[in-house]
């Protein structure tokens, strides 16, 4: 996955370039930053796949409850849990369960579903859960990126290891949700 990388570099130094040049013309800066940023998410989310679009309507007024309730970032969690399940049916019903165990819309580990107290076949309560566990991790961490990594790679491992070492997949996760959502570079 480097080639998004690369594009996303490039829109960085093309959006320096440019910057450079309204300064130089006395440009509407904030303007143009504001245009890079949605130009650079759009692309993002072209990589990916994701867009709000496919979050299925009749999980959307459960989800941007949760985020509202949990004080999430906007979208944030329809993202992440995009990326968990991809809002296939048989992930959702736990008719197919990953390799690791997780069940459910949130691919809760059974542990951390009686930990929450939830059925994480419930996507409802699992929904609401996956918001109320997202903002834990973020109280113990302080950044959006350790959260997003400790959802994936567990609290654990992203205190006693840091991001420095995560796992690629875990790197892509949380740069991956956090790009999708125009957060990218944005971790507090």
């Amino acid at each position: 996955m480097r080639w998004p990388v690369v594009a996303a570099a490039g829109l960085l130094a093309f959006a320096g370039w440019e910057w450079a040049r309204q300064q130089e013309e006395g440009g509407a800066v904030v303007e143009f930053v504001n245009q890079i940023s949605e130009e650079v998410a759009d692309v993002a989310n072209s990589l990916t796949g994701y867009s709000y679009s496919k979050v299925p309507e009749q999980y959307r007024a459960a989800i941007a409850a949760a985020e509202a309730n949990h004080g999430l970032p906007d979208q944030m969690l329809a993202r992440l849990l995009w990326q968990e399940c991809r809002y296939r049916e048989s992930i959702i019903t736990g008719r197919v369960r990953s390799p690791a165990g997780a069940l459910g819309i949130a691919q809760f580990m059974p542990a951390t579903a009686a930990e929450m107290g939830i059925d994480p076949l419930d996507p409802f309560a699992a929904i609401d859960a996956a918001g109320r566990y997202l903002r834990s991790l973020y109280r113990q961490t302080g950044q959006w990126d350790k959260a997003l990594a400790a959802y994936n790679w567990g609290i654990g491992n992203v205190k006693r290891k840091g991001l420095a070492v995560a796992p690629t997949e875990t790197r892509n996760y949380f740069t991956q949700i956090l790009a999708d959502i125009g957060l990218g570079g944005i971790y507090a």
